[in-house]
């Protein structure tokens, strides 16, 4: 399985969530900022997409990012204040899936909650941004994608 981690960060959450995330994927996963994806994502099995929430849609370079991809499986990663489980945090993914090019299908989203005091500053060292349970949403990405 061919994947590639695609990301938005500014205070350098959503950054370390894509390493962590490249870290469990197939060996040799590229792992790269917006501005150096890929034009096509044709050769890819699964596009791992994150960004973070500006004005309660996906930052502007995440949006840009989202148009251009075309993918049968894509799995949408974001930080946000909000509850995770509200509502509010449903819109925020429906926004960025429907940017996406027609087409694409979505296999997974996953969202790390961070404190909103700290949200657009870079995290302290001992911040907790769930990078186990990221990696965790990686891995049964791929493995539902491979069929185990």
């Amino acid at each position: 399985m061919k994947a590639i981690v695609v990301y938005s960060s500014k205070t350098g959450r959503i950054q370390q969530i894509a390493q962590a995330m490249a870290q469990v994927l197939p060996q040799g996963t590229p792992c790269v900022p917006v501005d150096e994806m890929p034009s096509d994502f044709s050769n890819y099995d699964c596009v791992f997409m994150g960004f973070w929430i500006d004005e309660n849609q996906a930052d502007p370079k995440g949006q840009e990012a989202l148009k251009k991809i075309a993918n049968d499986h894509v799995a949408i990663f974001t930080t946000m204040y909000d509850d995770p489980y509200s509502d509010q945090a449903s819109k925020h993914l429906r926004s960025a899936v429907e940017l996406l090019k027609p087409g694409s299908g979505v296999v997974g989203t996953y969202i790390t909650w961070t404190d909103k005091a700290r949200y657009m500053y870079e995290p302290d060292a001992g911040e907790d941004l769930h990078l186990d349970e990221a990696q965790s949403f990686a891995k049964n990405t791929v493995s539902r994608l491979k069929g185990n």
